[in-house]
């Protein structure tokens, strides 16, 4: 039988690299290496893994406390086929401080999960330009961690918290 030396290799999700956003999937190779790793194959073509992801979000808060603002978010369950694979372990941030005027989109940062707390800054600034006043607003986006880090996808966003007053 010809199928009778096949194996089977499972790959845990930990052992994935980063999810590419534009691809919406894995880029992913393999090589065979024998037991006594004695004798190697070359690589494999490189393959692209798009698995059906579903992401079910939770509840979010935002709180104001002298200077600083704290974001509060339930953490992310990430399903395929409608079975539960695991709870999202790292969020990349970003934060638009404004007036209602639409001020830049900073990166803040990835971490590892809720709470986050940041410093209201004295200034912001809309198309490159410090507007020289401390802003009102904030509106957050979070989004699961993935390659590149850019706002360019909504394919890993999970949460937007705001505009709000701060």
């Amino acid at each position: 039988m010809a199928d009778a030396n096949l194996k089977k290799a499972t790959i845990p999700l930990a052992s994935l690299p980063e999810i590419s956003v534009p691809a919406e999937g894995y880029f992913v190779r393999s090589r065979v290496i024998s037991e006594d790793r004695n004798r190697t194959s070359h690589w494999s073509q490189i393959f692209l893994l798009q698995p059906e992801y579903t992401f079910e979000p939770g509840q979010t808060s935002i709180s104001k406390a002298a200077n600083h603002v704290g974001l509060v978010w339930d953490p992310v369950k990430i399903f395929i086929n409608n079975n539960f694979i695991r709870h999202a372990l790292e969020y990349d941030i970003w934060l638009r401080w404004d007036r209602g005027d639409g001020g830049e989109w900073i990166y803040s940062g990835r971490i590892g999960g809720s709470p986050a707390t940041f410093i209201i800054p004295a200034t912001y600034f809309i198309d490159g330009v410090d507007e020289e006043k401390r802003p009102n607003q904030l509106t957050a986006e979070i989004f699961l961690k993935g390659r590149p880090i850019a706002r360019t996808s909504d394919f890993l966003k999970v949460y937007t918290i705001g505009p709000e007053v701060v």
